[in-house]
């Protein structure tokens, strides 16, 4: 399972859950399309358990998943 929080400047927030054991690639990109490019707001992306995996910034979850794509290629 994961969970991404995302809070605007204007203090408003939005939660996006998935039951997925990570999150796929493209559905990454599409909330981070959708809900965060260009506007002012902080993403977190985390998977669970929390013990087990830090909570890491939207953006660096895509780059680091596209790095492993290109790594496999």
């Amino acid at each position: 399972m994961w969970k991404i929080k995302i809070v605007y400047d204007d203090k408003s927030k939005l939660t996006l859950t998935g039951k997925h054991k990570d999150i796929p690639y493209r559905l990454a990109v599409k909330y981070f399309m959708d809900y965060v490019n260009g506007r002012r707001c902080e993403a977190v992306y985390q998977q669970y358990p929390k013990k087990k995996y830090p909570e890491m910034d939207l953006f660096d979850k895509i780059n680091e998943m596209e790095e492993m794509r290109e790594n496999n290629s």
